[in-house]
């Protein structure tokens, strides 16, 4: 795996990334991934707290548009972070925290999925209580996605 990394890591884009001054490079890629995040953390908290019951006079139905919000964020925070580990794949390769935020990333993603599925279709009555655990799980986890991305710079 060390071989693979280190061929990663000193391919043109990565040593670019990583070593350029253009505010092009490591500035604007490290900007765009926090946008993402933004997008996709925050839509996925906003409907989430939602579904916990917070902003009650807010037709849950009309979330439906934050799903699309978040895959926007989402395919953003992929290329983005994406890039962002091959200009460091040497050392990010080898920080358990990275391979806990995407087990993470995962897991918020798969818990999406059958709350998508009620509001799509059952929105406009009461939020049954498996769907509020599974949001407040949700929440947990774009939490704990935002902690472990910060925590990878700093733990090894």
């Amino acid at each position: 795996m060390d071989s693979f990394f280190d061929w990663l890591q000193n391919t043109g884009i990565s040593v670019w990334i990583a070593e350029s001054d253009s505010i092009w490079g490591f500035p604007f890629i490290l900007f765009a991934h926090s946008l993402g995040m933004g997008l996709s953390a925050g839509s996925a908290f906003v409907v989430g707290l939602r579904l916990l019951g917070i902003g009650r006079p807010i037709p849950v139905s009309s979330f439906q548009m934050f799903f699309k919000i978040f895959w926007i964020g989402f395919v953003l925070n992929l290329a983005s972070g994406t890039l962002l580990f091959v200009a460091h794949a040497t050392s990010t390769g080898h920080v358990p925290m990275y391979y806990a935020k995407l087990l993470f990333i995962l897991f918020g993603v798969l818990v999406s999925i059958p709350i998508r599925r009620f509001i799509d279709h059952d929105g406009d009555r009461s939020v049954p209580a498996r769907i509020k655990v599974m949001a407040g799980v949700s929440v947990a986890l774009w939490l704990a996605v935002i902690t472990t991305g910060r925590l990878i710079a700093y733990v090894s």
